[in-house]
């Protein structure tokens, strides 16, 4: 089922990112010399923010993959462990925090005013900060020593 929502929603998004393209097609194929006098620091801030994003979203993922591996890479075991480094300093789920900053990066990029994007930076938001909550009160009911600091998903706030 998660399959099919995934296909579906990563199906709409793409539409969604389409319905924002203007429709007046003379200046569409842009080349060269012309495309970069058309590159705005929003573009650069937001390829950044997005490498940025997906890189620590890699981090936490190879972080909560080997609690489970030894050091040889074989998985021994498929028990819960508490995670640490990276982000998982600041929030229990940051894996969730990248995701937003994915989205969030891909709003700048587009210039800011690409309001369908927002609505579905507005969805990732609390759909992300849902998942991360009920996570952060699973690790907090598993495990006694959970450090007391960590926040589900925005650091220092929540």
């Amino acid at each position: 089922m998660q399959y099919c929502f995934g296909l579906v929603y990563y199906v709409i998004i793409g539409l969604t990112v389409l319905s924002q393209v203007p429709m007046d097609g003379r200046n569409v194929y842009v080349v060269g010399k012309n495309l970069l006098m058309q590159t705005r620091w929003f573009h650069i801030l937001g390829t950044m923010m997005f490498f940025w994003s997906s890189a620590h979203q890699y981090k936490c993922h190879v972080i909560l993959g080997n609690l489970r591996k030894n050091k040889a890479g074989v998985v021994i075991h498929c028990n819960h462990r508490i995670p640490f480094g990276d982000w998982f300093e600041y929030v229990s789920s940051p894996n969730y925090l990248a995701e937003l900053m994915i989205y969030i990066s891909l709003a700048v990029t587009f210039g800011f005013h690409n309001v369908t994007w927002w609505l579905v930076v507005t969805y990732v938001f609390f759909s992300q900060a849902l998942w991360a909550f009920l996570s952060h009160k699973f690790y907090k009911s598993k495990f006694a020593s959970y450090p007391k600091h960590r926040k589900a998903f925005l650091p220092f706030l929540f």
